[in-house]
């Protein structure tokens, strides 16, 4: 996964929004069921509801990281992708978790706990700029530089 992620930074948005949806679909599929099981339709649109909250602030998050790219907009890129990849999920859970119902009752806190730090973490790993040395063709040079190894100009140590 991690190499996916690393080889998809310097790719495309929807490429990388993608990924994301795939991540969360393969998620969903694992979690529907036992939504299911424990809380009948009520759970499973407790937890389809959680996921499609997270992925929605995931995507805005990664769009907006990937329209102020640039060493001067990481700031701004910064403090608007967490405002929306976090800000829009806890909107919701309070809502439903005051007004109450049917979602606050199959546990829609629940499942959003779970889809949370996995579209966190994804999309974290999807915004990050790709490895200039990488990106260049120079793998030697990118892992020399990671490990410490600054070569010498003058040829021996």
């Amino acid at each position: 996964m991690k190499t996916i992620c690393a080889e998809s930074a310097g790719r495309r948005l929807a490429f990388r929004g993608g990924v994301l949806g795939l991540a969360v679909a393969a998620l969903a599929a694992v979690l529907l069921p036992v939504a299911g099981w424990m809380g009948g339709r009520a759970g499973v649109g407790a937890a389809a509801a959680a996921a499609a909250v997270c992925m929605a602030g995931a995507a805005v998050a990664l769009g907006i990281s990937h329209l102020l790219r640039g060493p001067e907009l990481a700031l701004p890129s910064l403090l608007l992708g967490m405002a929306a990849r976090t800000g829009l999920p806890l909107l919701l859970a309070i809502v439903i978790q005051f007004r109450g119902g049917p979602l606050a009752d199959a546990g829609f806190l629940y499942y959003l706990l779970v889809f949370y730090p996995v579209t966190l973490s994804l999309e974290t790993m999807l915004s990050l700029p790709p490895n200039r040395a990488q990106a260049s063709g120079d793998r030697g040079a990118a892992v020399a530089t990671t490990q410490g190894v600054v070569p010498d100009p003058r040829g021996d140590l």
